[in-house]
């Protein structure tokens, strides 16, 4: 095997890291596809630090130099899609490892690939939500509002997403705004059932991946970073509470 350049052999791991960590595999699963992705091109030392939101590795060449990255990551999302695929690529990588180069050309075509479209993510919202009213024990009339509220939930979302806002408040005002939706919505047919309606459409907002993530990272010894998704579980928790209460007690008072 040629002699690798730790340079770019740490930029392309790291980027590898990164990407996994931005569309929200776990802290464990950015860990070991990193170690796995170094120990195919024979690194003797590589050490790792991952959070939610930083990466720190450090790598020791031939020599004896270490060779050092961070990176902060600001935006994440939930994309399993683009995990399965570097997940895939990893394991590729540590079977055959290939030149950098083309690493990082897939690393590239992966980042690139298109998110799924503004419509079927609509779909997703409405049929989450509608299944979830009925699942609550809705009956059909309220799945639909419950599907109409999901409607204008994702709107909200998208617009926020556009302008990089804090995502906190993008989940109080769609909460509210699905709140809203289903208040009027029994002002105009008494016969819905407002909880079953309200329930429904929050269910797209329940944090449940990171939920899982932070218990998978307690599990895993991961202490702060499953504490840190901990507290991004709570405060989407808080938000939705917010932004549904402010509703249904502004409408309560009138």
């Amino acid at each position: 095997m040629e002699q690798v350049d730790y340079n770019s052999l740490i930029l392309v791991g790291s980027n590898l890291g990164r990407q996994l960590l931005q569309n929200g595999a776990e802290i464990y699963r950015v860990e070991e596809s990193m170690t796995r992705f170094f120990k195919a091109y024979h690194v003797s030392q590589c050490d790792l630090f991952v959070l939610t939101n930083c990466i720190n590795v450090t790598l020791q060449d031939s020599d004896g130099q270490a060779v050092t990255r961070i990176l902060r990551i600001n935006d994440y999302t939930t994309d399993m899609d683009k995990v399965e695929k570097l997940n895939d690529l990893c394991r590729k990588t540590c079977e055959t490892a290939p030149p950098l180069e083309t690493v990082q050309e897939e690393l590239k075509k992966i980042e690139e690939t298109p998110a799924f479209p503004y419509k079927i993510q609509m779909l997703g919202f409405i049929g989450l939500a509608s299944a979830s009213t009925l699942f609550f024990g809705g009956n059909f009339v309220d799945a639909i509002m419950s599907g109409i509220a999901g409607i204008c939930m994702q709107w909200v979302l998208f617009v926020f997403e556009k302008y990089r806002a804090n995502s906190f408040f993008a989940n109080l005002i769609a909460s509210a705004v699905s709140a809203l939706v289903a208040v009027l919505a029994l002002r105009i047919f008494p016969q819905l059932h407002l909880d079953k309606i309200i329930m429904g459409a929050i269910m797209n907002l329940v944090p449940g991946i990171a939920i899982t993530s932070f218990m998978r990272d307690l599990l895993s010894r991961d202490y702060l970073s499953g504490t840190l998704r901990l507290v991004e579980s709570l405060l989407v928790a808080t938000a939705i509470a917010l932004g549904t209460g402010a509703v249904l007690a502004f409408f309560r008072f009138l």
